[in-house]
């Protein structure tokens, strides 16, 4: 059983380069955001947190379309932060939770990704406890990425502007999981990403 790792999914940009709500947008019969959910569902995540953009916005709306419990939700506790923001609140959360080895970050925009680098990312998070689970195409880093419990407290009160810059702070071992998935470098960002992504 896989239900030592917290996914936090990251829906709390503002989709600025797509002029639409682009994790509401169709993706085969549900959006981006319940396709990603279901992928990661079948690939084994058990403990699963949306964050999303604060007060009601059409991410939330489309989790109530989808039944996502408000205790598999929170609102970024720093929005003018952007990505950082989420990812400090997705680590405070995580923190309540002893029992976890990792928290997975996880972009709300990369529907594209193969069921199996998921799968395969969750696998790595049993077999390496205390260590970073990156994935890595072509010697590049990308998403998602697994992040060890003993890092938590740091991440969820950190200033670093970036999580590249935080981690770059840190002297923590990580397991590179080499993949033929290119999907890991991608995210939708604009209407010509998401016509080729679909």
């Amino acid at each position: 059983k896989m239900n030592r790792v917290l996914l936090a999914i990251l829906a709390a940009g503002e989709s600025r380069r797509m002029g639409r709500p682009k994790l509401c947008l169709p993706w085969g019969q549900t959006t981006i955001l319940g396709h990603i959910l279901a992928q990661w569902r079948e690939a084994g995540a058990e403990k699963i947190l949306v964050v999303h953009g604060p007060g009601e916005t059409p991410v939330t709306i489309e989790l109530d379309r989808l039944g996502i419990p408000s205790a598999q939700r929170a609102a970024t506790l720093a929005p003018e932060r952007g990505m950082m923001g989420s990812v400090v609140t997705a680590a405070g959360r995580a923190l309540e939770d002893v029992s976890l080895t990792h928290l997975v970050i996880a972009l709300g925009d990369q529907p594209h990704l193969r069921a199996e680098t998921l799968r395969e990312l969750l696998r790595a998070c049993e077999t390496a406890p205390g260590k970073i689970v990156r994935v890595i195409f072509q010697d590049k880093p990308g998403h998602p990425l697994a992040l060890p419990a003993n890092l938590l407290a740091e991440l969820s009160a950190t200033s670093s502007e970036t999580l590249r810059d935080f981690l770059g702070l840190q002297e923590i071992p990580a397991c590179d999981l080499t993949s033929g998935d290119s999907g890991v470098l991608l995210d939708v960002d604009t209407p010509a990403d998401y016509a080729r992504a679909s």
